[in-house]
Parts: structure tokens; C-alpha cells; sequence
């Protein structure tokens, strides 16, 4: 064996390697579905913060209207008390408001 055979030897391995290399990435079943299941699962994970952004923007506009009801409520409420002492003043009684227990 000489040193030209041993070379070839040595590049037909390389090439070899090489090839086997390219083939378990691209035609590779295993390779292939380990990739699409990565592609997937980033694809889900991405549509997960997208639907979680959208729903936290939707709790922070619920809690906005209701802290905006919540306002209307004490103003009347306010206005209720300041009804009341105005007719008491005129020395009229209401009989007390219905109250809902919480």
C-alpha cells in the first residue's frame, strides 16, 4: 500500500463522512421531524404570547371599565347621600334604599 492508496483512503472516508452528514440533515426522517417539531412547537409557542398579550390587554381594559363603573357608582351614590340630607333639610323623610347583601 503506498502513500497515494492511503490518501484516497483517507478522502473517500472524509467524503463519506460527509455525505452521511448531509443526508441525516436533509434527507433524514428522524432529522427532518426533530426540525419540523422544533419549527412547530416555536410556531405554537409564538401564538401562545401572541394570544396571552391579547388577553392581558383585554383584562386591562375590563379593569379600566369596571374602575370607571366603580367611579359612576360612588358619584351616585354620592349625589344619593346629598339628595337625602336636602330633604331631610326640608323636613322630608324617605324610608331607607333597598340594599342587595354582597
Amino acid at each position: 500500500m503506498n502513500t497515494d492508496t492511503g490518501a484516497y483512503a483517507l478522502g473517500g472516508g472524509g467524503m463519506f463522512w460527509i455525505a452521511q452528514q448531509i443526508w441525516r440533515k436533509v434527507f433524514s426522517t428522524p432529522e427532518k421531524a426533530h426540525d419540523q417539531l422544533v419549527t412547530q412547537l416555536a410556531a405554537e409557542i409564538a401564538d401562545l404570547r401572541l394570544r396571552q398579550d391579547k388577553l392581558e390587554q383585554a383584562l386591562d381594559d375590563e379593569r379600566k371599565r369596571r374602575r370607571s363603573a366603580e367611579d359612576k357608582v360612588h358619584a351616585l351614590e354620592l349625589d344619593n347621600l346629598q339628595l337625602r340630607a336636602t330633604l331631610k333639610q326640608h323636613d322630608i323623610e324617605l324610608p331607607p334604599s333597598f340594599v342587595v347583601a354582597p
